[in-house]
């Protein structure tokens, strides 16, 4: 089959860690922050480190210092980093079934579509490996650009190389797999990593079905 497969990593391949974990308590503890404070200045700031525009130690510096930390803060970059790489736990049933979907679909582009800081991304990798079994490396930082907007979703299927009717966009968050949709992209809603193994294959099988194996064309 050609086409790709474009998939999320949070709640997917790894939990969510700023919702999922203690890593934001603790780092407003450590710099004496107030933890519910500290969770809003974040959304509000996100995109720019998901896009690359500032570093995410810069951004979480500015968020503690917004949620009452006395400061402005100096960040240990390798405290905090150790911090969040504490509360991220891999799901490795998923990494097992890319590769063999990888080894099921050949000419199946891979393409890891996630919103994520540099930083976090590289890090998750060097403990992990998950860069590996993508061909593709899609993330928001790469691309400057944050889903569920329709830039992220045209640089992301240019940078794959398919139109989006030959494509399958795995997530777990309600909001971009509708946006997903509306683009055009076949979908699928991953609520439990625990079902990837079965759905993922279904909805390949299905889009290769309705698709006739369409070849990889330009976005």
């Amino acid at each position: 089959m050609r086409g790709a497969l474009l998939v999320d990593a949070g709640g997917i391949l790894f939990n969510n860690v700023t919702e999922e974990s203690g890593f934001l308590a603790e780092l407003a503890a450590r710099y004496g922050a107030d933890a519910g404070r500290l969770h809003r200045e974040i959304d509000l700031r996100d995109a720019a480190y998901e896009t690359n525009a500032r570093s995410v130690f810069d951004v979480l510096a500015d968020a503690l210092a917004a949620a009452g930390a006395p400061g402005p803060p100096v960040l240990d970059r390798e405290h905090v980093t150790a911090l969040y790489m504490a509360g991220v736990r891999a799901y490795r049933p998923v990494f097992d079934a890319l590769a063999r979907i990888r080894a099921d679909h050949p000419g199946l582009v891979l393409g890891l579509a996630n919103n994520e800081a540099e930083a976090w991304d590289r890090a998750k990798d060097r403990a992990f490996g998950h860069f590996q079994y993508f061909d593709v490396l899609a993330s928001s930082w790469k691309l400057g650009a944050v889903k569920p907007s329709h830039t992220y979703l045209e640089r992301l299927v240019d940078a794959c190389g398919c139109r989006a009717a030959e494509a399958v966009f795995v997530d777990d968050t309600p909001e971009v797999v509708a946006a997903a949709a509306e683009f055009g992209l076949s979908v699928v809603h991953v609520r439990d990593p625990a079902s990837f193994a079965t759905a993922v294959p279904a909805a390949l099988h299905t889009l290769g079905r309705t698709s006739g194996g369409a070849g990889t064309g330009g976005g």
